[in-house]
């Protein structure tokens, strides 16, 4: 699907589809069937909430989903809560070392969305390179190692994708 088609399919917006686009690459926004392949959902299923303008899924599918991206699975389902955990944000060390990096990266009391949609995006591009998939506290917790790297150093993100490839 084109970006033009997505422009024009915007008028379909329910608040199912506005949650899956915050799950969406930068890539995938331009060809929103490819979220489909990532998350492991039928492109029919896809279709019935992308272009149809559903505006519920079957909770199997939602877990599929969250599972695939980290999300919350009521947030996605219902849009009850937050997107992420409090637990996915925060990283391993004390109780002190993590309220220090919390601090530290966040504006205004939250997370640097910006920072985060750059480490999300790293891990899934690695994982769709690589036909990869990840149980989501694992992915969490890399995106999280992710977004606190970046946020130390923010032109680490060509490094980090390097270190990514060389674990294979």
């Amino acid at each position: 699907m084109s970006s033009e088609l997505t422009e024009n399919n915007m008028e379909l917006d329910t608040p199912l589809k506005k949650r899956l686009y915050q799950l969406m690459t930068e890539d995938e926004k331009q060809y929103p069937f490819s979220f489909a392949n990532r998350v492991d959902i039928s492109k029919s299923t896809f279709h019935s909430i992308w272009t149809k303008g559903s505006s519920s899924i079957h909770k199997g599918t939602a877990k599929k989903i969250a599972d695939a991206t980290g999300v919350n699975v009521d947030w996605l389902h219902k849009g009850i809560g937050e997107p992420y955990s409090t637990d996915a944000q925060q990283v391993k060390g004390t109780e002190t070392d993590k309220a220090v990096v919390h601090d530290q990266h966040t504006v205004d009391g939250n997370i640097d969305m910006t920072v985060m949609v750059e480490a999300l995006t790293i891990v899934d591009s690695y994982l769709i390179e690589h036909n990869k998939r990840m149980e989501s506290d694992k992915k969490a917790e890399l995106v999280v190692s992710i977004y606190d790297m970046l946020c130390k150093n923010p032109d680490a993100g060509t490094s980090i994708t390097t270190m990514l490839k060389l674990a294979v």
